[in-house]
């Protein structure tokens, strides 16, 4: 298992300071579809020392979603930009199939206000406040509709994907709800990756094990994490303490699950993929509102990240 960290702010300061706490692989967040753009990432991040491995999100795929006119274009905006992360050595390319109507994807929260452990704030999610009765300009849509969108997705990138070399790393819906404001989300639960699998058994079809959403889900993560074992092809490592209908997230180290013997599991399984902090509680000392991504929090994650993972793994990071 390797470390890969994202910089929501990817200055030259915030990319080398994770190199200098041991980080090598760089996540980049990216929703160009100028294959250009990758570039200047890939370039940036080795100049601060790190390696572009792994790419959240790619090219803009709402009308993909949705299945509405204009998603030929985005689907091969999609694949040009697949086939050049190829080109630049990237791994992994994680993404979601929520409806992409928010600036995050529908990625639904009540609260960024929470209070963690020693009133750090942290974001969490009580249905019974949330407006689900809201709908939007999209309408209402069904899970059978969705399955089709995303069947007709895969058939067109999966070849793509394959000739690359890249992994295609499936996030799961953020709470795993649904519908929400009428919008079905079909990425929400074990049977429903097994039918993404089905759908598509090509093995560059695979998920991001969220460690967070499973949680959300109140499943046997132990249990979850064998069962995907060959499908896994990222890792976000977050936990949350609550249920579906009312959760927070916590800091690594503060949460119910019992981290190591996951980790154990991860080894068990064989599992050799990337792996980076997500979401984490605001600290005191930050200035920003970058809910979830303040470096100083990623910093303390990614260091509780590496010493979890020594004595599991090896020791992790470069040597001087």
């Amino acid at each position: 298992m390797q470390i890969a960290a994202v910089a929501k702010n990817p200055i030259d300061s915030n990319l080398r300071t994770l190199a200098q706490i041991g980080v090598e692989h760089y996540c980049y967040y990216g929703t160009s579809s100028d294959p250009a753009d990758y570039t200047a990432a890939k370039e940036s991040a080795e100049r601060n020392g790190l390696r572009l491995s792994v790419v959240e999100h790619g090219p803009a795929m709402d009308r993909i979603v949705m299945g509405k006119e204009g998603r030929d274009a985005q689907i091969e905006d999609y694949k040009r930009v697949i086939g050049h992360l190829g080109k630049l050595g990237v791994d992994t390319l994680c993404y979601n199939f929520m409806p992409q109507i928010t600036k995050d994807a529908m990625v639904m929260r009540t609260s960024f206000q929470t209070e963690e452990r020693g009133g750090a704030h942290t974001s969490s999610f009580e249905l019974a406040k949330f407006d689900n009765d809201r709908r939007t300009e999209e309408g209402v849509t069904t899970d059978e509709q969705m399955w089709d969108h995303l069947d007709y997705f895969l058939q067109r990138v999966v070849p793509v994907a394959e000739e690359a070399g890249v992994k295609l790393a499936m996030h799961p819906d953020d709470p795993p709800l649904s519908p929400m404001w009428g919008l079905s989300r079909i990425i929400r639960s074990v049977e429903n990756y097994d039918r993404l699998f089905a759908l598509n058994p090509s093995p560059v079809n695979g998920m991001t094990m969220c460690m967070g959403c499973f949680a959300e889900l109140c499943v046997d993560l132990s249990k979850t994490i064998r069962h995907f074992a060959d499908r896994i092809h990222f890792v976000h490592f977050r936990d949350v303490a609550g249920n579906l209908e009312n959760f927070h997230e916590t800091f690594p180290d503060n949460g119910p699950n019992d981290m190591v013997a996951l980790f154990k599991v991860y080894k068990e399984i064989g599992y050799t993929g990337f792996i980076r902090v997500d979401h984490v509680p605001r600290l005191a000392i930050e200035s920003t509102s970058d809910e979830g991504y303040g470096l100083p929090g990623h910093i303390f994650a990614i260091g509780y990240l590496k010493g979890l993972m020594e004595p599991i793994f090896g020791k992790t990071g470069r040597q001087p």
